[in-house]
């Protein structure tokens, strides 16, 4: 029987976790931030009785979700890559004076450290695991964190894509609100900051096509198509997003999560063209093997490719791959399938290794640098000191 599952595994982890049932004591100034909160969500066409409309597309799938999530727990260990991955330490000295130009550096997963006109942005900032403290040694990293968050000069503003956990990490979004750090979030976003004891003021949270200005860049909050929430109550209360960022050395598209839809057009016809998309990807579904991401709200590489030509980006950075396995695919799986789509499209891939730093005003050279690894001379938790010099 053919079984429609429209989660992800990250949600059910929440849930199993029994997370997000505990915050700290609520203040005057929250209070006061709820009540302008619920009255946008109120208001807001994406909210409806509460709770994000959603539009994920109908998938059907011969297994269970039971079925899933037991082959996902069974079968992960052929799935990871035999040794932890290398990785460029971040040179931080590098990093002391932000950048005019635009300059990346890619944390893991989907985490970015942006500099462009002298403003630096942090993005979806997860240095640990990707799931409820519960849960942790199940989704430990493939790679280490290429720096610690102490030692990342500090952003001018952190954007979120959304809730779930291997977006949005507790112990960094403290570590930086006590450094005064700026969050812009999707709308219902700060009430996780606030419980967490960020004070209501550092905190904006935006519905798609707002917009705020940080010195000379404009940061737009912009449609996605994925879920939300991190415990048994939260399910879909919280809006999710893409995020657009412009400025005059430069501009970039970031997906956060989403399923392909039409939203990426309209993204590309009233923000676009972007010199950068940053998109996520997953394995393609071939001849009828393997398992269809697009009720998670995810995409398979043919549908990144899409994204990004919709979204008019002169350049693809692949996310959301290789640092965790949240999906029944080989870790490498998504980007080999996108390096077949982007041949077939003539679309111009960067795929740096973690840690490493571009500076897109200069000629960006890219290689695939897992593809040249021999697994025999990777150690357990230790980068490729040689290899990594070289790709830096």
């Amino acid at each position: 029987m053919n079984t429609v599952v429209k989660t992800s595994l990250v949600s059910v982890l929440g849930v199993l976790g029994l997370t997000g049932l505990v915050g700290n004591p609520v203040s005057g100034a929250q209070v006061q931030s709820e009540d302008v909160r619920q009255q946008r969500i109120a208001e807001s066409p994406q909210f409806k009785d509460g709770k994000v409309i959603s539009n994920l597309v109908q998938v059907e799938s011969n297994e269970s979700m039971a079925k899933v999530m037991w082959r996902f727990f069974t079968e992960r260990s052929q799935l990871k890559p035999a040794q932890s991955l290398p990785y460029v330490a971040v040179d931080r000295q590098a990093l002391a004076e932000a950048s005019d130009a635009l300059r990346v550096t890619w944390l893991g997963h989907s985490s970015l450290f942006i500099e462009v006109d002298q403003t630096r942005i942090l993005i979806d900032p997860v240095f640990g695991y990707a799931a409820p403290a519960a849960f942790s040694r199940l989704f430990e990293r493939n790679v280490d964190a290429p720096i610690a968050r102490e030692d990342l000069p500090l952003p001018d503003v952190i954007l979120i894509s959304h809730d779930h956990y291997d977006h949005l990490e507790e112990s960094t979004a403290r570590y930086f609100a006590d450094q005064g750090v700026r969050f812009i979030v999707p709308l219902g976003v700060g009430r996780h900051l606030e419980g967490w004891g960020v004070d209501p003021e550092q905190i904006e949270e935006l519905d798609w096509w707002e917009h705020r200005q940080i010195n000379s860049v404009t940061l737009t909050a912009a449609p996605a198509n994925h879920n939300s929430g991190r415990g048994l109550f939260d399910s879909n209360k919280t809006l999710w997003a893409s995020w657009a960022i412009q400025a005059d050395a430069g501009s970039v598209f970031f997906s956060g999560d989403s399923a392909y839809g039409e939203h990426f057009k309209e993204i590309g016809e009233r923000l676009g063209p972007f010199d950068l998309s940053f998109i996520e990807v997953a394995a393609n579904v071939k001849q009828g093997e393997g398992y269809p991401v697009e009720g998670w709200g995810h995409m398979q590489a043919a549908h990144t490719m899409q994204a990004h030509l919709d979204v008019r980006a002169e350049k693809l950075f692949p996310v959301h791959w290789s640092t965790y396995e949240l999906f029944l695919h080989r870790w490498d799986e998504p980007v080999n399938d996108l390096i077949d789509e982007a041949n077939q499209w003539g679309a111009q891939l960067v795929t740096p290794m973690v840690g490493q730093t571009l500076d897109f005003s200069q000629a960006v050279t890219t290689n695939y640098w897992w593809q040249e690894l021999q697994t025999s001379e990777v150690e357990d938790n230790h980068l490729l000191d040689e290899y990594a010099e070289n790709q830096s």
